[in-house]
């Protein structure tokens, strides 16, 4: 349904965001009541024109007293003295405010206006794994850019978000800030208005930013960990190689090669001064591939006999 909401936001994008009672009763009649219950629409002053239905002209309205009190609404034109019933002079001005909360409803709201009916300090969101400053601008105008360009200077990772992808283009080439618009990001559903959060975080990602890769630095245990899988794929060699020996030698005195049993996981401890259970964390270790390689070459007689050496010298074929 990203559609309906395209109308409310190509309007955003106009000075001032106004609908009348045909637009009402018009392109937006499957949403106006959605959006006035949702206060996203508030009352404005009547207007201030209306199109004769007899010859198509649009005429300035005219307010004279009602006989039952306030004014009532006619417009002179050739055809005549026409009255214009109340209902179709009403007028909605978008809740800039309002919007922007419905609209971003997903994150830490702290909405600020910095420049009137032009820029605005919404709040933060976790996006892409890092904290970010979100900001929104509508209705581009190159005096409003230049003010908002010295604000924006100050938030060089701000993210902005604007209604319409060629008023996104408008602020992203003035500022240079990474700018969204809310057409590709919005949606209107039977619960409200949802935000595409994967959709922005993809863009991020995109704009390469997206989450720093951090540094890990191991720990005194996975130090460790490693020096003994690299003292146990040492003595594994070492193993091997004397596999590989004893393989040949039987197969000279007795015509068949025979294989020297793989130590159990106690006696490799035995040898290493390891314990049974460290031999056996440092097997299962993600960064023991090497380690349960020899391992399992060691019960493989065939294996053994090609054996050259440790693989991460490039010697085993």
């Amino acid at each position: 349904m990203r559609r309906l909401l395209k109308p409310v936001l190509s309007r955003w994008e106009i000075d001032p965001p106004l609908f009348g009672a045909e637009e009402a009763h018009g392109e937006l009649k499957p949403i106006f009541e959605s959006l006035r219950e949702r206060s996203l629409l508030r009352p404005a002053t009547p207007a201030g024109s209306h199109t004769c239905c007899e010859c198509g002209e649009r005429r300035r309205v005219d307010y004279l007293p009602s006989k039952g009190g306030g004014q009532a609404g006619f417009i002179h034109c050739p055809c005549g003295v026409t009255p214009v019933p109340e209902e179709l002079l009403r007028r909605w001005r978008i809740d800039d405010e309002a919007l922007l909360a419905a609209a971003f409803q997903g994150i830490s709201l702290a909405i600020v206006p910095h420049i009137t009916d032009r820029l605005w300090q919404v709040g933060k969101a976790n996006w892409a794994g890092r904290s970010r400053e979100v900001w929104f601008a509508r209705c581009f105008r190159r005096g409003a850019a230049a003010a908002a360009r010295d604000i924006m200077q100050r938030r060089p990772k701000a993210i902005l978000f604007a209604p319409t992808e060629a008023g996104a283009a408008l602020w992203r080439q003035s500022l240079g800030h990474l700018t969204i618009s809310l057409e590709s990001t919005l949606t209107l559903s039977s619960e409200g208005i949802v935000f595409d959060v994967a959709h922005v975080e993809g863009l991020l990602i995109d704009a390469g930013l997206g989450p720093a890769t951090p540094v890990r630095r191991p720990t005194k245990k996975r130090a460790d960990r490693a020096a003994n899988i690299e003292s146990l794929s040492r003595e594994m060699v070492e193993h091997l190689r004397a596999a590989r020996d004893h393989a040949f030698a039987a197969k000279e005195r007795t015509g068949e090669p025979e294989l020297l049993p793989r130590p159990t996981q106690k006696a490799l401890g035995e040898r290493t001064g390891l314990s049974e259970s460290d031999v056996s964390r440092c097997l299962k270790d993600e960064k023991a591939a090497e380690l349960r390689l020899y391992w399992e070459i060691a019960d493989d007689l065939d294996q053994i006999m090609k054996f050259k050496g440790p693989v991460n010298r490039g010697r085993r074929t």
